[in-house]
């Protein structure tokens, strides 16, 4: 299904600098015809957005939102965008901070006096702002990872967390979701409201965005485009369900529909909202850079020359232009968005699908950039990179499976060569523990496989040899190993994964 808007008028563009009113008028007729020629090969599906101030230069929709029902994917579909999040919650910090509700430069010491921080940094040297724009010195992989893939974590659970599982890192900026998982407990701590109820109240409510929601509950699983991973010619498309609204985390939580991305992006261009009570200077703390991120090499996602970072946005440069952008990618899914202050204009694209795609939807604000700058290279890397995407699809999953079967072939797996019964699967089933963490798992013996639950989180245990299992969550996930301990009298007492413990309840 095709949803198209195209205006091009001169008197429609006429607010944008001259240099640049033919450059993107031309430049979206030309990124039309690049769209073209990808549509039988992107998919299950894929939105592309490009707005003024004012007007909507393209909302183009193609495919399908779940592949195994082949419902279309639609301008009112939402859509996962990841780490896309990370603006959203920085115009909520914004907003906050000039409301003095929660001040941007309160320093980390303020709260959880009982936490412990990494003996390389004083928290009272950095401030929240220095959360949300990645330079704060430590890194804790367990919050990420509980947040992003299984669970909500209770804001009290979180000064345990911090001086249990954080380790430190080099000073400076480094991007990672643990500020943004920090802000957010803060702020529930300081206001006993949730990050989800804030990004409702200050923007989605007040600006009509009804198809966005930091809860995948507010629609039902019909309705919501699905992540996808692609397995090559003879299997197609595998379905990975939407996340749950445990594994919607404050660095990486949303959904939204191409036709509310219009709407959010025409907010960074106007500026401010009266009708949302966001001003100015809101507007400007969020989308000003705070941080120097070193990467002017263009060695990045973005391919760009990116020398800061804002309250979620990355700053770069594209031949004179300063670019703000984002992207988010998930298992499955890949988006990215981006808006041009000088020219006045913003683009998004969309894929539900990971990186057999996430490839393209870079290269999809790409293009875009080098037509609406008129480079010299860009019909060539039009070309290019149309010829070059099959190859690189293509590559990719091989290069996938056989990191499969590599991993697979360990010694220590013992060839896979345990093939139990049901009833000496069912040894394993039951409670654990954690011994470190706030948690409690389930081990629970489903169609005759075992299934492990962590939060919402559900990975499945392949046997390899007695006591040892594989976990894996999708086709393409790299086994991991989860090894069960006996008591004296042989029976299962706990199993270690991902070096820690959980002892039998």
């Amino acid at each position: 299904m095709k949803t198209l808007a195209l205006y091009s008028t001169l008197a429609s563009l006429a607010f944008i600098p001259l240099a640049h009113a033919q450059d993107i008028e031309t430049a979206t007729t030309r990124l039309e015809g690049f769209l073209d020629r990808f549509e039988d090969s992107v998919g299950p599906g894929f939105a592309v957005v490009i707005v003024t101030e004012d007007d909507v230069l393209m909302n183009r929709v193609e495919g399908a939102r779940r592949a195994s029902t082949n419902a279309p994917l639609t301008a009112d579909t939402p859509i996962y965008i990841a780490s896309q999040t990370k603006a959203y919650m920085g115009l909520v910090a914004s907003v906050l901070d000039e409301r003095g509700v929660l001040p941007l430069d309160t320093s980390l010491d303020t709260y959880w006096p009982d936490a412990t921080w990494p003996d390389n940094m004083d928290a009272a040297d950095f401030t929240l702002r220095d959360l949300l724009s990645h330079q704060v010195p430590f890194e804790n992989v367990t919050i990420t990872f509980l947040e992003a893939y299984a669970m909500t974590i209770d804001p009290a659970d979180y000064p345990g967390l911090i001086s249990t599982y954080s380790e430190p890192r080099d000073a400076g900026f480094s991007y990672d979701n643990l500020g943004y998982n920090v802000y957010g407990a803060i702020l529930e701590t300081v206001t006993g409201q949730s990050w989800q109820d804030w990004v409702d109240e200050i923007i989605f409510d007040p600006l009509g965005m009804d198809q966005t929601s930091a809860r995948t509950s507010d629609f039902s699983r019909e309705e919501l485009s699905w992540n996808h991973l692609w397995q090559g010619d003879d299997l197609g498309w595998h379905n990975v369900p939407p996340k749950t609204d445990g594994m919607m985390q404050s660095a990486g939580g949303l959904v939204t529909s191409p036709n509310d991305m219009i709407t959010w992006l025409q907010l960074q261009l106007r500026g401010s909202s009266a009708d949302a009570g966001i001003t100015e200077s809101m507007m400007s703390v969020a989308q000003t850079s705070y941080a120097e991120t070193g990467q002017e090499d263009g060695r990045n996602s973005y391919e760009m020359a990116c020398s800061g970072y804002s309250l979620g946005w990355n700053i770069c440069e594209y031949r004179g232009l300063e670019v703000h952008i984002h992207g988010g990618g998930y298992t499955g899914a890949r988006t990215i968005m981006a808006y041009v202050p000088d020219a006045g204009v913003g683009i998004a694209s969309f894929s539900n699908s990971d990186n057999m795609t996430g490839w393209w939807t870079q290269t999809v604000v790409r293009m875009y950039l080098q037509f609406l700058t008129d480079d010299e290279n860009a019909d060539r890397m039009a070309e290019h990179r149309v010829d070059f995407y099959n190859q690189r699809t293509a590559a990719y999953l091989e290069h996938r499976q056989q990191q499969i079967v590599d991993t697979n072939a360990a010694e220590s797996w013992n060839g896979w060569s345990w093939h139990p019964a049901p009833t000496e699967l069912t040894t394993y089933a039951g409670t654990y523990r954690s011994v470190g963490l706030p948690i409690d798992v389930s081990i629970e013996l489903i169609d005759r496989s075992l299934v492990f639950s962590l939060g919402d989180m559900r990975q499945n245990l392949r046997p390899a040899q007695i006591d040892l299992f594989g976990v894996t969550g999708n086709p393409f996930d790299v086994a991991e190993r989860m090894e069960f301990q006996r008591n004296d009298a042989g029976e299962i007492a706990s199993f270690t994964w991902n070096d820690e413990t959980f002892l039998v309840r």
